[in-house]
């Protein structure tokens, strides 16, 4: 049924007890099964277990702690081991409080049948899994949530800051062009091709810085919505290198920018 066998923590104080029904859990029905004699030694186990056992079987009556003193300091400890609570005879009010501390299920000592027990523990076993698998769809759901949230409110603004971006790259474009053809008319040939070629390498920077921060926007949205995918991934880091080599290959054209220029004067 299991791909591996049930570990179970055997916690009860009556050493025969204990031993016999541990002997037939593990050579009858195959579970790994430790036992704990007291409270506090089954804390120490549980505190130093490599790895965390399947179900604990608990007994109440014990000389130095309680079964629901145990159960009281695994729901401190946020320790999730199903437990199987075993009790004496009118113990039905223990019982109830060890259900009210997480106990999945109880059983009286006196009337153990250990077919019944082994069903018991599987059926514990499968309900404790049951279980996590909805804690874990809950976190996951919650953390989706609150990740929907931020995104929102991050892509708002991103949003807001885009525009301001290409405003501001389109503005220094803009102030140079009018910068330059006022000073670039009343130069020299010589002087004139130079400050013509400062000034394109100047805008040919600014929209390489353009696009660089616009692929660093969209990797961000990307990143931050938790949605990173390598194909999403590679299309932004393709469009940032289609673009940044289209401006490292565009070489100015002297004889457009100084038509431009004319156009500009209303010589032409």
């Amino acid at each position: 049924m299991y791909k591996e066998p049930l570990s179970i923590l055997l916690v009860d104080d009556e050493k025969a007890f204990a031993k016999v029904l541990a002997l037939q859990l593990s050579e009858e029905y195959g579970f790994h099964t430790t036992i704990a004699y007291s409270g506090s030694e089954a804390i120490e186990i549980l505190n130093n277990a490599r790895r965390g056992f399947d179900v604990m079987l608990l007994d109440y009556k014990m000389p130095d702690m309680n079964g629901l003193n145990v159960l009281q300091w695994m729901l401190e400890q946020k320790n999730l081991t199903p437990v199987i609570m075993v009790t004496a005879a009118g113990s039905e009010g223990v019982a109830v409080e060890a259900m009210k501390l997480g106990a999945y299920d109880y059983f009286r000592k006196e009337q153990i049948d250990v077919p019944h027990l082994v069903l018991d523990i599987q059926a514990v076993h499968e309900r404790h899994l049951f279980r996590i698998e909805r804690i874990i769809e809950a976190e996951r759901a919650k953390e989706m949530s609150l990740n929907k949230e931020a995104t929102d409110k991050m892509r708002d603004v991103i949003n807001a800051i885009t525009p301001t971006l290409n405003d501001t790259f389109a503005q220094l474009s803009a102030e140079l062009d009018m910068r330059m053809s006022r000073t670039v008319s009343t130069l020299p040939d010589a002087p004139r091709q130079e400050l013509t070629n400062s000034k394109n390498e100047i805008q040919k920077q600014l929209r390489r810085l353009e696009t660089g921060v616009r692929g660093l926007l969209s990797l961000y949205k990307i990143v931050h919505a938790k949605h990173s995918e390598t194909p999403e991934l590679e299309t932004i880091k393709k469009e940032f290198e289609t673009n940044v080599r289209q401006t490292v290959t565009e070489q100015p054209d002297a004889l457009v920018l100084e038509q431009r220029l004319k156009e500009r004067r209303g010589e032409v």
